[in-house]
């Protein structure tokens, strides 16, 4: 055996050894991922000098519904060009301008569903801010919000109502947090996601 042969001969077997020693990275269902996101978002509520609980006596667990893919959609965007200003109103009292930027178009619970997502107009982040007829009952009254991102070229997007969550004003009156535009107040319940405080 050559030298050139040799050296391919040892490379191969090394990577066929090194794949063997290594350990299966096994794939987390869908549940686990919101699970783990879940706890990362406690361990921040509990741990982090940004966090809204900070100088809390106590440790900290937010509530929420059991994880359900019913409440997960792909929504298409619906670009608004040249968006006018919208003003809405807050936890505090003090407004808060937006520009509208797109509608996201969705079914759930079959049924046609829409919400408008703004762009904040100092920072230029999206937001995105809804109620449904879980509020002022197992959810808080002043909606929830879901973070999301998508490019200038997206067609559309995965909706994940598992992961909305609450203002930080639900837990320290000394947030000042944007109400939902009128446009997404949802006429069901979205029974997934964060809960009211306890």
């Amino acid at each position: 055996m050559n030298r050139k042969y040799k050296i391919l001969f040892f490379m191969s077997s090394w990577m066929v050894l090194a794949c063997a020693c290594e350990p299966k990275q096994q794939s987390l269902s869908y549940q686990e991922q919101i699970e783990n996101q879940r706890k990362e978002t406690d361990d921040f509520m509990n741990e982090s000098d940004e966090s809204p609980f900070v100088g809390a006596d106590s440790l900290i667990s937010l509530n929420y519904f059991l994880v359900s893919e019913n409440f997960k959609a792909i929504a298409f965007i619906e670009r608004i060009d040249n968006g006018s200003e919208m003003t809405l109103g807050t936890s505090s009292g003090v407004p808060r301008v937006f520009v509208k930027h797109a509608i996201l178009k969705f079914q759930l619970e079959q049924q046609p569903q829409q919400l408008l997502v703004l762009k904040g107009v100092e920072d230029g982040t999206l937001f995105l801010a809804f109620a449904d007829q879980t509020n002022d009952q197992t959810t808080y009254g002043g909606g929830r919000y879901i973070n999301l991102n998508f490019s200038d070229q997206a067609e559309k997007i995965t909706l994940d109502f598992n992961k909305a969550y609450n203002p930080y004003c639900e837990y320290n009156s000394t947030y000042s947090c944007p109400l939902p535009p009128i446009e997404n107040y949802l006429k069901i319940a979205i029974e997934a996601g964060e809960k009211l405080y306890q």
